[in-house]
């Protein structure tokens, strides 16, 4: 007999017939680098991040990291694209400019960001026009954003 095992995550989104679309696993502290989100994705993969998922981003106060089509790349695989966080930051949170959050600050931050992409995308500025290249938006667009959702 297999064991199977769950995985919760910081955020899922999931599309109208609950299949998941994107993993979120936001982080707290100061700068993320590259190489450290990757840890991060390889880290979760070992735990037991399911592969099939299309979409897997680390975000940060300050920088995001999207990995697009995750099953076809290895754990070790560097981002797919990179992008700056201020813009959310400014829009989204009621704290002054350069003032850290805590990490459940951030997580509802990203949750209300996110929410709002799915329900009515705005795709003026960063990182919405680097998420819209890749088909993350589009991909999103009346998806329920949930809050550590079990897969």
């Amino acid at each position: 007999m297999a064991l199977s095992r769950s995985f919760t995550p910081d955020l899922v989104i999931k599309n109208l017939d609950s299949d998941p679309i994107a993993v979120i696993e936001v982080e707290g502290g100061t700068y993320m680098s590259s190489d450290f989100a990757t840890e991060i994705r390889r880290n979760m993969l070992r735990s037991g991040l399911p592969t099939h998922i299309p979409y897997f981003l680390v975000l940060s106060q300050d920088l995001g990291y999207l990995w697009k089509d995750s099953e076809q790349n290895g754990p070790g695989t560097p981002p797919t694209c990179e992008f700056p966080m201020d813009g959310i930051i400014r829009r989204y949170s009621n704290r002054e400019p350069n003032q850290r959050l805590f990490e459940t600050e951030l997580e509802y931050v990203m949750l209300k960001w996110l929410t709002s992409l799915s329900i009515k995308p705005q795709v003026t500025e960063e990182p919405e026009k680097t998420l819209a290249t890749s088909g993350f938006i589009d991909a999103i667009k009346e998806a329920m954003v949930l809050i550590e959702e079990k897969l």
